[in-house]
């Protein structure tokens, strides 16, 4: 492969979950989410994988950028307003949908101004995050450019680490969607008492579980 490291610098919700199917089915080790970048300033995992992808990223590549030379960058976006849409859902469905911590809400406000959707100020963050990232890669050759809008598949992402391409369908993952009743249960209860909400959404699991197993019975 070109890079010694690969990080997927694309803000949440522009396909961020697919690029990290990808980069695996690839057999480049790749994770979702290094929260740990952030949450306890810790990068040992940096030894671990060779691809990092989605939140903190955005936050910490140009520090990466400094730990790590040699590496390559991967810009997923998607045009404001369809992120705007999905960044609301995120911040709505989503923090019911997955075990929600306390310290995303303090990511999301020293990243974007609010750890709650405002519309004015994330879409600011938009422009100006994508306004640094063009000028900080200025005359290299090492980010790619990825946008939802126009489409792409596994071509460009092998040919820009010059891996052979993979002739199969790109990943689709992590689409918004509704939050079940069990899991804005779980949400509610989190912010009194952890233990019950680790409990609901373990009663959720089983339940799909389940629901699954019947369906195919």
């Amino acid at each position: 492969m070109r890079f010694n490291k690969v990080f997927g610098i694309g803000l949440p919700r522009t396909g961020t979950t697919s690029l990290d199917v990808a980069l695996n089915e690839l057999k480049i080790p790749s994770i979702h989410f290094p929260f740990s970048f952030y949450e306890n300033d810790d990068y040992s995992i940096l030894s671990k994988y060779t691809c990092f992808v989605d939140t903190p990223i955005p936050m910490l590549y140009q520090k990466l950028d400094r730990l790590c030379p040699g590496s390559g960058f991967i810009l997923t976006t998607r045009p404001v307003e369809g992120w705007l849409k999905s960044m609301e859902w995120l911040l709505s469905e989503g923090s019911s949908i997955w075990e929600w911590k306390s310290s995303y809400d303090a990511f999301n406000q020293e990243f974007f101004g609010s750890s709650n959707f405002d519309v004015e100020l994330y879409r600011a963050c938009y422009y100006n995050f994508h306004s640094e990232v063009f000028d900080y890669f200025r005359d290299r050759d090492d980010l790619l450019v990825l946008d939802l809008s126009l489409g792409y598949a596994y071509e460009e992402i092998c040919q820009f680490l010059d891996v052979p391409i993979l002739q199969t369908e790109y990943p689709r993952g992590n689409e918004s969607r509704q939050a079940r009743w069990l899991q804005k249960l779980a949400y509610r209860s989190g912010k009194h008492n952890k233990f019950m909400e680790k409990f609901i959404r373990r009663c959720d699991y089983y339940v799909q579980r389940t629901q699954d197993k019947l369906r195919l019975s």
